[in-house]
């Protein structure tokens, strides 16, 4: 009886030992057929002044500066930091920050 009891252990044993052998082939073909995830990310806005080349400078902050008139890297480059510190309501380092890039 007990030599029964070792042979099934043996078997299931040996079987585990095989399976676990063979997971990763298990699992390789299980996530190549999953689809591919969705891309998050977005294409830039279409007619994209060069503001928002600027890093640092997204969205919210062209459409601030564009309000006030400044709508390019030029006129971006040409206005006091102070002045875009206020119009973009950010601190003058990160304003000085944006120029240096510029320039």
């Amino acid at each position: 009886m007990a030599s029964k009891i070792a042979k099934a252990i043996g078997f299931i044993g040996g079987l585990v030992a095989v399976v676990w052998a063979m997971r990763d082939r298990f699992i390789q073909v299980a996530v190549s057929r999953e689809p591919q995830p969705p891309a998050f990310r977005s294409s830039p806005p279409t007619g994209d002044t060069g503001l928002q080349t600027v890093d640092g400078i997204g969205p919210t902050y062209a459409s601030r500066l564009e309000s006030a008139g400044i709508t390019s890297t030029e006129q971006l480059a040409r206005t006091d930091v102070g002045r875009i510190a206020e119009i973009a309501d950010v601190s003058t380092g990160r304003a000085q920050g944006w120029l240096d890039q510029i320039k």
